[in-house]
């Protein structure tokens, strides 16, 4: 296991993508491990959110397999599939840092833990999961072989409109709001709706996944970001800080026109654009996730909410 959450960190971790060659950065804050694939070059080659890459060894640890606890997905009694993250490698098993991912599939047992750094193929067993990433036969061995699972909401073209009207988005989230316990009327989310879906409407860039963007970066409209600079996209708020560098805006609907104008359809879901690695949320591999935010799992959470709002 890499162990990116240690000593040797800084706030973000720089590697190289392993088969494109580009440079990626993970937050240490976000998860710490990941699957241990070998050295080369020098360098420690891993696997996390789907990417395989190439790390500077006095950033990381390795560590012995079997020894520390890992990420792993879970299918609760509910049906409900669930990714249980590890922010500490030295913690005894789940700690309640976890992502909805959706209705676990019928190939995973309930209750029952299984591993995976792509989100796509499912091990039972961390060694064999190892082997099939070291051999380069992702998913050979996996419980779901042949059959790689997508979660929906995270790798659905955002170039798509949602089937949801403003009025609609306004009440499902008022709902959502209220089930997670937050003071709608002290959010700035209340009443955006409408604006998501004239802006959808304008620049093409879906409303509902939009929105659990801005749910994840804001906090549901809480931040201090968000209060105090109307921004709730995490607009340019580096890791290093956040809070002076993120962008201010006039107004919530300002910043929803600046999100889906100039940084996703003139940028990130621009096939001209740098930023473009696919017109989806995805993960460290591909889509939005890739440039976007240094949390390898930014993707998956965002469209946990997504989920969350649809289901309401």
């Amino acid at each position: 296991m890499v162990n990116f959450n240690c000593s040797k960190a800084k706030t973000t971790t720089n590697f190289t993508d392993y088969y494109t060659g580009q440079e990626g950065y993970l937050s240490k804050s976000s998860a710490a491990d990941a699957a241990f694939l070998g050295y080369e070059n020098g360098k420690v080659k891993f696997m996390i959110s789907g990417v395989v890459g190439l790390v500077d060894p006095q950033y990381v640890e390795v560590l012995s397999q079997g020894t520390y606890y890992a990420s792993n997905y879970e299918v609760n009694s509910s049906g409900d599939l669930y990714h249980y993250i590890s922010n500490n490698v030295n913690a005894t098993g789940n700690q309640g840092n976890k992502n909805y991912i959706g209705t676990g599939p019928s190939y995973l047992t309930k209750n029952k833990e299984y591993y995976s750094y792509d989100g796509h193929y499912f091990y039972t067993d961390y060694a064999v999961m190892l082997s099939d990433y070291q051999n380069n036969t992702n998913g050979q061995n996996a419980v779901n072989a042949g059959n790689a699972f997508y979660n929906f909401f995270q790798f659905k073209n955002m170039r798509e409109a949602t089937k949801y009207s403003g009025e609609e988005l306004n009440v499902m989230l008022q709902s959502a709001m209220s089930a997670a316990g937050v003071d709608t009327a002290s959010s700035k989310l209340s009443g955006t709706g409408l604006s998501f879906v004239k802006y959808q409407n304008v620049y093409s860039v879906n409303a509902l996944l939009s929105m659990g963007i801005a749910i994840n970066e804001s906090g549901w409209g809480t931040s201090w970001i968000c209060r105090n600079k109307n921004n709730i996209f995490g607009l340019n708020a580096v890791d290093s800080a956040p809070g002076i560098s993120a962008d201010t805006y006039a107004s919530i609907d300002d910043c929803i026109r600046s999100f889906m104008k100039e940084w996703m359809d003139e940028g990130y879901l621009d096939s001209s654009d740098w930023r473009n690695h696919g017109t989806y949320l995805g993960d460290k591999s591909s889509g939005i996730n890739v440039s976007y935010a240094s949390d390898p799992y930014w993707g998956e959470k965002a469209a946990a909410h997504a989920w969350n709002l649809d289901f309401i």
